[in-house]
């Protein structure tokens, strides 16, 4: 139940599968952010070893 400030109170449904969802979403944007960082910085130090 959720209640306003004025007073009136109702319920939400909210599916059980919202939370692992937006967990797993997290981890992969987490995963993919930091295989860019790491990938980045391989590309960067190949091209000063040759350039």
């Amino acid at each position: 139940m959720c209640e306003t400030s004025n007073g009136h109170d109702y319920s939400i449904v909210i599916p059980g599968y919202i939370n692992p969802t937006v967990a797993l979403l997290l981890l992969f944007t987490l995963t993919s952010a930091l295989t860019s960082v790491v990938l980045h910085y391989k590309q960067r130090a190949t091209t000063r070893k040759n350039g």
